[in-house]
């Protein structure tokens, strides 16, 4: 057993097929199936099972595969840790995300890193806030970004940025009592955006307000809290941040352990979700951060839901017991310096 035979395992369990494995690490798929057998040759036992249209790990390939993420842990960390003196920074980069940090704010986070370090490429692999917690518990990526602090023992995080929840609907919407709120309290809180953040210098930018309009809706007025659950929702999928923020608030609003929202439609991509709205199939809950274009240029409505709690923070995860590779780490306080002032 060696340190590339563990590697293409955990991999051939990660694509749950040989073939794709062999193309993600560039080897001939009949030379992947050698390195898989000559495992369950030297453990004994089978690691895969085989009869199923995509590979499933048996009882024992699970546990070998828990076990084979910390050696290769161990062995990054290894050469990491002699690396450190020389802070080599360069390199590929794979962070885990849930959507709206992935699509709204870690692209402007990588841009001004690529600034100072132009020998790096990313890949941002989405997942729902979920999984990103697993994948960096169980060593797959150093680093994840979320909308809601870690929940599983073992896992770090640094707090980034608040976020604000709203209501969106087609243009044209109108809902019983809304109201315009004033320019300035539309803007409410203040976010700073990465490219404003503390430079090398320690010079920090200006913190900058969304122009985006917004109406709000007072569930504490009339009818309108008995209004909101006659809409028809767009949601996301379970798993997503936004949704149990969402659900969180509405239980606690309405003292119920599960608020029944008439959902006429599940997606599982924000942008497909804001284009759903747009054509009028129905409303949703959303991140000020992702609609702030399209309420500002009239293509959504925007609502505040007064009486509920919708605001939230995005975070950086990392696993405690990790050394991070030095661009991971370099990643890592980037991110922290250019929120350090928001």
């Amino acid at each position: 057993m060696d340190f590339h035979q563990l590697k293409v395992f955990v991999e051939v369990a990660r694509q749950k097929s040989f073939s794709r494995a062999a193309e993600t690490i560039f080897l001939t798929q009949p030379t992947v199936s050698a390195h898989i057998k000559a495992l369950e040759n030297e453990v004994g036992t089978l690691l895969l099972d085989r009869s199923q249209r995509e590979l499933q790990l048996t009882d024992a390939g699970k546990v070998l595969l828990r076990y084979a993420r910390q050696l290769l842990a161990i062995k990054e960390e290894a050469i990491f840790a002699t690396q450190e003196e020389r802070r080599v920074i360069d390199g590929h980069l794979e962070i885990a995300s849930s959507s709206v940090p992935g699509a709204y704010i870690l692209p402007e986070l990588m841009s001004s890193f690529l600034e100072k370090h132009p020998a790096v490429t990313f890949a941002v692999m989405l997942r729902d806030t979920r999984q990103v917690y697993e994948n960096v518990r169980e060593y797959s990526y150093d680093l994840g970004f979320v909308g809601e602090p870690a929940l599983l023992d073992g896992l770090e995080q640094i707090q980034l940025l608040q976020d604000e929840l709203v209501l969106i609907a087609a243009p044209g919407t109108r809902l019983s009592g809304e109201r315009a709120v004033p320019e300035e309290a539309a803007e409410g809180w203040q976010s700073e955006s990465p490219a404003q953040g503390k430079n090398e210098g320690g010079v920090a930018g200006s913190s900058s307000k969304f122009p985006s309009p917004l109406f709000e809706f007072d569930l504490n007025a009339g009818d309108n809290a008995a209004e909101l659950l006659q809409l028809p929702f767009v949601m996301r999928e379970p798993g997503s941040a936004t949704r149990l923020v969402f659900e969180n608030a509405l239980e606690e609003y309405y003292g119920q352990n599960k608020t029944i929202l008439q959902v006429i439609a599940y997606l599982e991509s924000q942008e497909a979700i804001k284009e759903a709205v747009k054509t009028g199939l129905g409303v949703t809950v959303i991140s000020r951060h992702a609609v702030k274009d399209e309420l500002a240029a009239g293509l959504l409505k925007g609502y505040r839901l007064a009486g509920l709690e919708l605001e939230r923070s995005f975070y950086l995860i990392y696993h405690q017991n990790r050394i991070l590779s030095p661009l991971s780490r370099a990643f890592l306080e980037h991110c922290a310096d250019c929120f350090s002032g928001s």
